[in-house]
C-alpha cells in the first residue's frame, strides 16, 4: 500500500517537472533571416536578350527565393529544375532589394555555370489577375552552356490565389 502512494507521488511529481520545464517563460522568438523579405514563391519567364519573346518558347515557371545556411544576404534562385534547370546563389543588397552573382556561379542542376545580374525587386509593382498588387522580380542570366546570351527574366509574387496560378506571358 504504502509502495503505490509514493509510486503516485513519484509519478505526480515527474508530471509536474516535465511541463515546467519545457515552459521557457514568455513568447519564443525564433528570429527571422536575412533575406526574409523576399523569400518566397514567384512566377517568373525567360525572355530573349533583346526583351521581345520568350526564350525557347517557354513561359512563365515557379521559382522560390530562400536563405543559404549562412544567413549572410545571400540566397538561393531556384527554378525547381524547370525550364533553364536554375539554381544558384546569390546576394541581396536589402537597403535597394538589388541582388547579383558572382561571375560564373556554380548552377546547381547540371554542370554549368550562371551569372546574374541586374537583378531587382519592385515592390508592389505588378498586379495579378486576381487584381491582387504584388512584388515584381527582375535578373539577367548568362548561362555558360549559352556564353554570349544574356537571358532577361521578369516575373511577379505568387499569391497563391487560383486565378493567379500558372500565368501565361
Amino acid at each position: 500500500m504504502k509502495n503505490t502512494y509514493i509510486y503516485k507521488a513519484v509519478l505526480l511529481l515527474f508530471t509536474v517537472s516535465l511541463f515546467i520545464s519545457c515552459d521557457e517563460g514568455g513568447e519564443p522568438d525564433p528570429g527571422g533571416t536575412s533575406v526574409e523579405e523576399i523569400a518566397g514563391d514567384w512566377w517568373a519567364v525567360a525572355l530573349t536578350p533583346d526583351g521581345s519573346a520568350t526564350a525557347y518558347g517557354g513561359d512563365f515557371v515557379q521559382f522560390s527565393t530562400f536563405n543559404t545556411s549562412a544567413n549572410d544576404n545571400t540566397f538561393w534562385l531556384d527554378d525547381h529544375g524547370n525550364w533553364m534547370e536554375l539554381k544558384a546563389k546569390v546576394t541581396l543588397n536589402a537597403d535597394g532589394l538589388t541582388f547579383q552573382s558572382e561571375p560564373n556561379t556554380e548552377e546547381l542542376y547540371g554542370p554549368a555555370t550562371v551569372t546574374i545580374t541586374n537583378g531587382r525587386i519592385v515592390r508592389g509593382g505588378y498586379t495579378t489577375e486576381s487584381n491582387t498588387e504584388v512584388d515584381q522580380i527582375f535578373f539577367d542570366a548568362e548561362f555558360s552552356w549559352d556564353p554570349g546570351l544574356v537571358y532577361k527574366y521578369e516575373g511577379h509574387w505568387r499569391t497563391g490565389f487560383l486565378e493567379d496560378e500558372n500565368p501565361h506571358y
